[in-house]
C-alpha cells in the first residue's frame, strides 16, 4: 500500500489539511481572540501557498527537454521549494510573531476558550494524517525515514512532511497553552504558544532554505552513496579504472553522473551501451527513490 503513495499526493493532502486549517481557524480566531489560533491560521496560509507552490514545482519540473534546456527542466522543483521556505517565513512565522507580541503587551481576555481548544484538536488530527502520509513516502528506501530525509532527495515530500510536523507540534503546544489560559486565566500563555509558532516555522522555513539552496548550487550525493556507486562500477568487468566520479542531484527524484573510465579497449559501440546501462541499475539499486539517471561518460 505504502508504494501507492506519489510525491504529487502527499502534497496534495498536505494543501487540503492546510486550506481546512485556515478555514477553521480564521473562525475561531475571530470568535475567541486567541492569538495562538491566529497563529495556526496564519500558518495555514503560509502553508497553503507554499503547497500550491510545490505542486507548481513538481509540474514544471515535469516538462520534457527542449533547445533551451537539453536536461530538462528537473531542478526547477529546488527552485519552487526555496520559494516555499520563504512563504513560510514571511507569511507563518511574521504574522504569527506579530500577533503574539500584540497579545503579549496589549492583553485581551479570550471569549470562549473551549472553541479554540476544540479546533486545536481538529488541526492535531489532521497535521497528524498528513505527517504520516509523507512520512510513508519518505521511509519507502531501505535506510528508512531518518535515512530518507537527511539525504537530499525528494524535496517536495520533505517539504510537505516538515510543514505538518510543525504544524501538528504547534498544535499540540497551542493546546497546552489554551488549557493553561482556561485554568490559570492568564493571556501571556495564549501570546507565548503564537511566538513559539512562530519560532518553529522560522527554523522551519530556515532548514528548507538551507536544502534548496544545496539544491540549487549542485548538490551532490552522501558520500557512501557515491563510494557505493564507485565500488558497483568497478565491479563491472568491463571497467578497468575509475578516474574520476561525480555524483549530484539534478532534479526531485534525478539524479546525474559524470563518470571518468578506463574501459577494456577492446569495446564497441553495443558494449559500451551495456556499460552505461549497468551504471544506471546500479544507481538504482542503491537508491530506489531515484527513478531517472543521467550518465556522462569520459572513456579512455
Amino acid at each position: 500500500m505504502a508504494r501507492k503513495i506519489t510525491a504529487r499526493k502527499v502534497v496534495v493532502v498536505s494543501f487540503l489539511v492546510d486550506l481546512l486549517d485556515v478555514i477553521t481557524n480564521l473562525v475561531v480566531a475571530l470568535l475567541t481572540g486567541s492569538a495562538v489560533v491566529f497563529s495556526e491560521m496564519a500558518q495555514g496560509i503560509a502553508d497553503s501557498i507554499g503547497s500550491a507552490l510545490l505542486v507548481q514545482g513538481e509540474r514544471r519540473a515535469a516538462r520534457p527537454q527542449d533547445a533551451r534546456h537539453p536536461l530538462g527542466y528537473a531542478r526547477e522543483a529546488f527552485f519552487w521549494s526555496l520559494l516555499s521556505a520563504v512563504a513560510m517565513l514571511i507569511f507563518g512565522a511574521g504574522l504569527s510573531a506579530w500577533r503574539g507580541f500584540e497579545q503579549l503587551f496589549d492583553p485581551k481576555p479570550l471569549e470562549t476558550p473551549l472553541l479554540a481548544m476544540a479546533v486545536l484538536v481538529l488541526a492535531v488530527f489532521t497535521n497528524g494524517y498528513a505527517v504520516s502520509l509523507s512520512a510513508r513516502k519518505l521511509g519507502l528506501g531501505s535506510g528508512g525515514l531518518r535515512s530518507a530525509f537527511e539525504s537530499f532527495s525528494q524535496p517536495l515530500v520533505k517539504g510537505a512532511f516538515l510543514r505538518d510536523v510543525i504544524g501538528t507540534f504547534t498544535s499540540i503546544v497551542g493546546l497546552v497553552a489554551m488549557l493553561l489560559y482556561n485554568t490559570l486565566g492568564l493571556t501571556v500563555f495564549d501570546a507565548l504558544g503564537a511566538l513559539f509558532a512562530a519560532v518553529c516555522m522560522a527554523v522551519g522555513s530556515v532548514v528548507l532554505m538551507g536544502q534548496a539552496r544545496a539544491l540549487i548550487t549542485g548538490r551532490s550525493l552522501p558520500a557512501d552513496n557515491v563510494r557505493e556507486l564507485r565500488e558497483a562500477i568497478l565491479a563491472d568487468p568491463m571497467v578497468e579504472s575509475v578516474n574520476g566520479l561525480v555524483a549530484i542531484y539534478a532534479g526531485a527524484f534525478e539524479v546525474l553522473i559524470d563518470a571518468d573510465l578506463d574501459l577494456r579497449e577492446d569495446l564497441n559501440t553495443t558494449e559500451i551501451e551495456a556499460v552505461l546501462d549497468s551504471i544506471e541499475s546500479r544507481v538504482r539499486a542503491i537508491m530506489p527513490e531515484i527513478t531517472r539517471v543521467r550518465v556522462l561518460l569520459n572513456s579512455r
